[in-house]
């Protein structure tokens, strides 16, 4: 289950995105803050300052508007705003609301919190976050992150996405039905779980190894392992704004923007990212919303 920012490609997350709208969260209160998500520019505003007000990582700041050194912003300039690095925990949140405000994993924030199952928070836990870059750079309150705040560039370079040209190709089933991926016992099904954990998709296990094949006709839009907690992931584009996603797989066999046949090989099983055996997870969703599975798979 799973953290879909470097991928606005997807808005998916928990494992991969929000199935209802996420309440507007506003990461500050004070001139130049937007809506949820969003700085307006004032005048003498910095990425050092922006970065303090929010507590926010300078670092993802920079990665996440595609800046680079020496960072020079104008007045009325529109900086997305990624996740702050804690969150206050307010009266009736569970972690799964939590991980869809700031569109970030439930097993992420869980791990980095310590928390065990049934992953319960009480109002005025105060929840870390996780940072888009590297874990272990030094935070905006440190002094080498002060020293080093107008000479570096930031840490990892946005990778840049061409725009797929591929056309989505007609689906091959005329029932409208997805062929299930691999052939195996579903482990976790769609929906709820306890201590306010959710499942956007089903969890099917199977030998390492065993192949995952694509579950209609399509085009992939993302081949990569950028999101922690989904390790090796694949997105597949279908007719009608369907879109299917398979996540930690041990290989992919197929790249981004390939034309993608039902039933043709795209990876193998495997264990990457937030789980410990062989498995995959597998969604279908129609646009951003989640759609359980069980009742678009043939047979």
């Amino acid at each position: 289950m799973n953290r879909f920012a470097l991928l606005a490609l997807f808005i998916l997350c928990s494992c991969f995105g929000p199935q209802r709208p996420a309440p507007v969260t506003y990461y500050g209160g004070k001139a130049g803050e937007g809506s949820a998500g969003v700085h307006n520019v004032i005048e003498g505003d910095t990425l050092w300052s922006i970065s303090k007000r929010y507590k926010i990582v300078m670092r993802d700041i920079a990665v996440f508007n595609h800046l680079d050194a020496p960072y020079i912003l104008s007045a009325g300039q529109r900086l997305k705003l990624p996740p702050p690095m804690e969150y206050k925990v307010r009266a009736g949140d569970s972690l799964y609301a939590v991980s869809r405000i700031f569109g970030v994993s439930t097993s992420e924030i869980a791990q980095l919190n310590s928390l065990k199952s049934p992953y319960t928070i009480h109002e005025g836990d105060v929840l870390k976050l996780p940072s888009l870059t590297a874990a272990n750079q030094p935070s905006p309150s440190s002094p080498s992150a002060v020293r080093s705040a107008s000479v570096q560039a930031p840490h990892k370079k946005p990778v840049q996405r061409a725009k797929i040209s591929a056309k989505t190709p007609k689906r091959a089933s005329s029932s409208g039905k997805f062929m299930q991926p691999v052939e195996g016992r579903v482990i976790s099904s769609y929906g709820p779980k306890k201590g306010g954990m959710h499942n956007d998709g089903i969890n099917i296990a199977a030998p390492k190894g065993s192949p995952v094949k694509a579950a209609e006709n399509g085009v992939v839009v993302y081949a990569g392992n950028e999101l922690k907690g989904s390790g090796n992931l694949v997105l597949i584009r279908h007719e009608n704004r369907w879109m299917t996603a398979y996540a930690h797989m041990d290989k992919t066999l197929i790249k981004r923007g390939q034309i993608i046949k039902r039933g043709q090989q795209i990876g193998t099983v495997g264990s990457t990212g937030s789980v410990d055996s062989p498995q995959l997870h597998f969604e279908v969703r129609r646009g951003t919303e989640a759609i359980n599975p069980k009742l678009h798979l043939e047979g």
